[in-house]
């Protein structure tokens, strides 16, 4: 079925599911204020994962819908909060952050990284994968993943270009090891990824517990160190790259070579990017309690400030970053999404609606946390083939909320549960921008993806509750208090 097809599908569906929870009597347990939001909910679910309209346009819906249903209005009746949620706090972490990368872009930092790393791996197969596999996943974990597939892509297809036929195992193997580095590197940081600020402040919004930026290093960063030598593992055995002779990597070492020494600008940006993750990591351990009310957003924004008046030549007024470039590099989709879902979230819980569908799965309780956050994971993981990542966490984690405190279950578990999966697709192209991207390349067939993608997906089913319940809960105590 094409995708014109499903959202011409969706947007009936989901416009014909408002109207009937919205007109058919109301539900035992729920109000009607309650039953009015959860039409909303629903219409908004139905078209994010159809894509009926554009995602960010769809999370704008609320402003239109829950006045005219009488949901809420300019003076916030109901006590069901709408437009300040379009300014979320972690909003400006997306704003600042947007900032910091357009500044790394602008100067080639992050290619001198990247190639930086590819260039000094060695000439073997399997280490010339585990040098993609480092550069791309450290660098998503500073910027987009999408930035960073783009940049690396052209990379792997001009070193497979020299690649005889018989390689074809290892061309592959570099194409689709790109987006899933992108990935997995993503989830290492709070700015990695869109999903996890998103999941962040909504965790924070329905459970009370704060995620700062250390904290979150805390969950992502060991997943991420653990996964990645798993996945180096996993792509060298499925495509037989440890039976393949030395290859060339003269090409990006000369890419390397042709930057020539740092310029001022990179030198600027790296000092500030430094500084920020230096703020971030120790604002809770060192200095927090001297500025208590500085947040991970504070800093973002002191970094914008800075690359927006480092000099690049004073006289001639040119700095590190320009507003036009850093105003276009701010992932402005996902700050509506955010706004949008925090909204829908907020709105979920204050009218009851989370409590309701709670009271309803409580005969759940007595199961097994382990095999239920597991289960989680796995609904979590096979939705997110199917639409955004952002959307599975934004539809997801308000529900989990009231249903893990209903049914016994720490309901913190469920929702890291299920940010983490939301970022375990890898079988199809449309399931990740980076996916598509690397599909684009004409390198990879379908199959490739699919039957490669599956068995990475199922590797990280495994280890993402060992990883949660021992390290993140367990040594580090993230999410037990």
């Amino acid at each position: 079925m094409g995708k014109t097809k499903v959202q011409k599908i969706g947007f009936l569906v989901g416009i014909v599911a408002m109207l009937v929870i919205g007109f058919m009597p109301t539900p035992e347990g729920l109000s009607l204020v309650g039953q009015r939001v959860l039409a909303v909910t629903v219409l908004m679910v139905v078209f994010w994962i159809t894509e009926a309209m554009p995602i960010p346009f769809t999370a704008l819906l609320p402003i239109f819908l829950f006045p005219v249903m009488q949901i809420t209005g300019s003076k916030g009746q109901n006590d069901i909060t709408l437009f300040a949620h379009y300014a979320y706090s972690t909003c400006y972490l997306l704003v600042g952050v947007g900032f910091l990368s357009g500044a790394m872009v602008k100067h080639g930092l992050h290619k001198r990284i990247a190639l930086g790393i590819v260039s000094k791996v060695g000439k073997k197969p399997t280490t010339l994968i585990l040098g993609f596999i480092i550069a791309v996943g450290f660098v998503s974990m500073w910027m987009s993943n999408t930035t960073a597939t783009v940049m690396m892509l052209p990379v792997a297809l001009a070193i497979s270009s020299t690649l005889g036929d018989n390689a074809a195992g290892l061309k592959k193997a570099m194409v689709l090891a790109i987006p899933y580095a992108a990935t997995i590197g993503g989830m290492a940081t709070v700015i990695g990824t869109t999903t996890n600020p998103t999941g962040i402040g909504l965790i924070r919004e329905t459970i009370g517990i704060d995620i700062d930026f250390l904290d979150w290093m805390k969950i992502g960063l060991p997943f991420t160190v653990i996964l990645i030598p798993f996945f180096w593992l996993y792509m060298v055995k499925f495509f037989k790259v440890d039976k393949m002779p030395p290859t060339d990597i003269s090409i990006a070492r000369r890419q390397y070579e042709e930057l020539g020494p740092m310029n001022k600008g990179e030198k600027w940006v790296a000092a500030i990017f430094v500084l920020c993750v230096i703020l971030w990591v120790t604002r809770s351990l060192v200095w927090g309690d001297w500025f208590p009310y500085a947040t991970d957003e504070t800093i973002a924004m002191f970094g914008a400030i800075l690359v927006m008046i480092a000099p690049m030549d004073y006289k001639k007024g040119e700095y590190v970053c320009d507003w036009k470039t850093g105003f276009n590099d701010i992932p402005w989709n996902a700050v509506i999404l955010l706004g949008g879902s925090m909204v829908m979230g907020n709105a979920f819980r204050d009218a009851g609606c989370a409590e309701w569908i709670a009271n309803m799965l409580s005969g759940l309780a007595g199961m097994n946390s382990i095999l239920i956050v597991i289960l989680v994971g796995i609904v979590t993981a096979v939705l997110t083939e199917l639409t955004t990542n952002a959307v599975v966490v934004a539809a997801f984690i308000p529900v989990l909320a009231g249903v893990g405190e209903a049914i016994g279950v720490s309901p913190f578990a469920m929702m890291i549960a299920c940010m983490l999966a939301c970022n375990f697709a890898f079988m199809l192209p449309p399931g990740t921008p980076p996916n598509a991207i690397a599909y684009g390349s004409g390198e990879i067939e379908l199959k490739d993806m699919l039957k490669c993608g599956l068995g990475l997906k199922l590797i990280a089913l495994i280890i993402f509750p060992i990883v949660l319940y021992f390290i993140t809960m367990g040594i580090f105590g993230v999410g037990t208090v």
